[in-house]
């Protein structure tokens, strides 16, 4: 059996056939050549309703002229995707992707945020469901936050009582007051903030991407962005999908005043209000990344050996402190 053999049939949903196959990023993502033009297979990880959901919008604001994003293809039947027994297939036009190198973030973060806020914008309040979804969203976080808290104490006697600690080990208990306190105050502040909108029911939600990467994201010639990828796309504030960009943004080595202007760049299509920015400076601060690492490691959770566990955290350490001292200025 071919380990094609399920995305031939994908295709005759759209009334087309694949001349031939060819694995982007397996075991999920495929380029199927045809007739009609190249185009990307993918084995969606998000639900039918998400798709349906998410398809719609997209639909709507292409023929709005927006171009900000490659669209999900429609089947025969008008569907956004296809089901093949348990997996769900989406389609969507062939773009040649050109991988952002380190020298390039500055023009991937620029072209990267006006899309975002292109998207923030023209969804703003698309769907009036539930205007308080913010505060389930805070509620769930300030939960993980305090739950990472707990371990981190763990971990700590964890490593102290170690006869022969490991290079890990020094490297974590070194920097773990930097660690709680910076985690510490992000959970005051946002338990705070909570506290002060505890009745305010006006939040702004948009369609969010979800994952604002380089890997989910295409580069024209003239610098133009094409956002793509939306299995994690939700109806939710913006903060979210701004949070995720900057913390992806430094850890690529982003420059401080270039993160300053992409901001301006964004607040010019869709300016924050006082309250979103401060919803935001409270999700940047918190060092989630690196609580991911610690947990990763003690865990046991990733096969990292010492080396690749050490520079990994030393990495993560470095790239909070910038973020922390640009947000601290910015904000």
């Amino acid at each position: 059996m071919s380990r094609f053999d399920e995305i031939y049939p994908v295709l005759h949903e759209y009334d087309m056939y694949a001349q031939s196959i060819d694995v982007i990023k397996g075991p999920n993502v495929y380029k199927a050549i045809t007739p009609y033009g190249s185009y990307v297979c993918k084995r969606s990880s998000a639900s039918i309703g998400r798709i349906l959901f998410v398809g719609g919008v997209l639909r709507h604001l292409q023929q709005r002229g927006w171009e900000g994003a490659v669209p999900l293809m429609y089947t025969k039947y008008d569907e956004p995707y296809v089901q093949r027994g348990e997996s769900v297939f989406t389609l969507t036009p062939y773009r040649p992707a050109v991988p952002v190198e380190e020298s390039q973030v500055s023009a991937w973060a620029a072209a990267t945020a006006v899309r975002l806020a292109e998207l923030h914008h023209l969804t703003q309040n698309y769907r009036f469901d539930d205007p308080r979804q913010v505060e389930p969203l805070v509620d769930s976080l300030l939960a993980r936050w305090e739950s990472w808290l707990t371990q981190l104490e763990l971990y700590k006697a964890t490593a102290v009582d170690r006869q022969y600690p490991s290079p890990f080990d020094v490297v974590f208990l070194a920097n773990y007051d930097f660690i709680w306190d910076t985690a510490k105050q992000a959970v005051n502040e946002l338990r705070e903030w909570r506290r002060r909108h505890e009745t305010h029911a006006h939040f702004r939600l948009s369609l969010i991407h979800g994952f604002p990467h380089p890997a989910h994201t295409l580069l024209d010639p003239e610098g133009n962005a094409r956002l793509l990828n939306f299995d994690r796309a939700v109806f939710d504030s913006p903060v979210r999908d701004l949070t995720m960009f900057y913390r992806t943004y430094f850890q690529m080595a982003g420059d401080d005043e270039v993160a300053s202007e992409v901001y301006r760049e964004y607040a010019n299509v869709f300016p924050l209000r006082p309250d979103e920015i401060e919803l935001l400076s409270c999700f940047l601060q918190y060092p989630e990344r690196i609580m991911r690492d610690v947990e990763s490691y003690y865990e046991q959770k990733r096969n990292w050996n010492e080396l690749t566990a050490v520079k990994r955290l030393e990495k993560d350490i470095d790239r909070l402190m910038r973020l922390n001292r640009w947000v601290n200025r910015a904000f």
